[in-house]
């Protein structure tokens, strides 16, 4: 399967806490770290690992952290034809976390804000074949729409994750195939504000009532699992798996990793969120992402040893 994703690049600095602070508030950080990161850039990485033939589409800057960025995308052995040295300072994240696993972040986007439509079309037009586009909103929404666009026309699957959240246009909707979002980003998605502390059961009640042209719309509900339905109607609620989070930063795209790579591969709908949940898991049981998104053998391993 050929995977164009509509990446981001941050240069992601970390910074661990007994608890986060209040405004105003300085606190003494007991530990810190620092790697390669971006909802985008963890897309593409997690879906090579796993076994698709993925082309990233990435700005970086001309500076040390982009150019890091690209050892790094190198070694990985991702294809490089979609990574553009851009006119501005490379993405850069900060991000407090506490030991409960609570978290807050924030971004400069920098180089991200500068792909285009271009840039999607150079990359589609060398790519021989193409089943799925898949983008998250640290991209461009002129970048995301040019290649859901080309996507459709070449029959290629979608896949948007609409995170950090803004509202998306009812152009890029209409374009999409798989929509994943959180349980805070559905309650602003559909002008439910109670809906951020609904429980499985509830969204297996409501859901239904929701507007959803979609092959399949997805709620992640952290401790709660995931629950799904599809274009005929069809709901699955699948649980959480049993662990101890240290950080769920990048939990959500390691799931959208999962989902995808499982989707492709024509699994059903049960097996697809088992596997995206043991992915998005084994990232928020560890201490940051890269070293957590999985390869098959990987994930294969931690479903075995947890139970859910």
């Amino acid at each position: 399967m050929y995977c164009l994703v509509i990446g981001s690049y941050m240069n992601a600095n970390f910074m661990q806490l007994d608890r986060l602070p209040s405004a105003g508030e300085s606190l003494q950080a007991h530990g810190v770290f620092q790697e390669h990161g971006g909802k985008g850039l963890n897309l593409g990485v997690g879906l090579h690992r796993l076994g698709l033939k993925v082309r990233l589409l990435l700005g970086i800057g001309a500076d040390n952290a982009g150019k890091s960025a690209r050892e790094f995308l190198t070694s990985e052995g991702l294809d490089m034809r979609g990574v553009y040295d851009l006119p501005a300072n490379s993405g850069y994240g900060v991000g407090f976390i506490a030991t409960n696993g609570k978290n807050f972040l924030a971004a400069y986007h920098g180089a991200n804000t500068l792909i285009n439509e271009q840039h999607v079309q150079a990359q589609c037009q060398s790519m021989n074949q193409l089943d799925w586009v898949c983008a998250q909103f640290e991209a461009p929404d002129n970048a995301i729409l040019a290649a859901f666009e080309i996507g459709k026309q070449r029959g290629a699957m979608t896949y948007l994750n609409p995170s950090p959240w803004r509202t998306p246009s009812a152009q890029m909707l209409a374009l999409t195939d798989v929509l994943v979002v959180n349980a805070t980003e559905a309650a602003l998605m559909f002008a439910l504000p109670a809906a951020e502390h609904w429980d499985a059961q509830t969204w297996l009640t409501q859901l239904p009532t929701l507007p959803h042209p979609y092959a399949y719309l997805i709620v992640t509900l952290a401790e709660h699992g995931a629950i799904s339905i599809s274009a005929s109607g069809e709901i699955h609620h699948q649980a959480a798996f049993n662990i101890t989070q240290i950080d769920a930063t990048g939990a959500g795209d390691a799931f959208g990793c999962g989902l995808v790579y499982a989707l492709s591969q024509q699994c059903d709908i049960a097996h697809t969120l088992h596997l995206a949940n043991a992915c998005g898991a084994r990232v928020a049981a560890s201490k940051g992402i890269l070293d957590a998104l999985p390869y098959p053998t990987q994930i294969t391993e931690f479903i075995a040893t947890q139970s859910n």
